[in-house]
């Protein structure tokens, strides 16, 4: 009876326990970090989105559109606010978006932030 007792308790204690631990300290449950992801690309094209090609991501490849809001942050290489429209084709930029991939093609991106490199 005593070892039905102890099943149970180690029972409960995962069940209750275990979704605790899925999520680190200050993580939503977003691929990467609490930052965000982050990807290095090349800009193609600067018009109502940015269409870039990947040239390094632990995620994704290929070429992206990259859907910007007034919410991104854009900065120069020196670290200086810069608009969008300072954005230019050859730029190499590092692109950090919250993990989502829309599914289409070329494939979507929302950017929380651009930088410059």
């Amino acid at each position: 009876m005593k070892l039905i007792y102890k099943i149970i308790i180690v029972a409960l204690a995962i069940a209750l326990f275990l979704p605790l631990s899925a999520c680190k300290d200050g993580d939503d449950g977003d691929t990467g970090n609490g930052d965000g992801v982050k990807m290095k690309a090349k800009i193609l094209k600067v018009s109502e989105y940015i269409e870039v090609e990947v040239l390094e991501s632990e995620y994704t490849s290929g070429p992206h559109w990259v859907i910007t809001s007034d919410q991104t942050t854009i900065k120069s290489s020196h670290g200086i606010k810069i608009s969008r429209e300072a954005l230019a084709v050859g730029d190499e930029v590092e692109i950090t978006y919250n993990g989502q991939v829309m599914m289409s093609y070329p494939p979507k991106i929302v950017a929380l932030s651009i930088r410059v490199l």
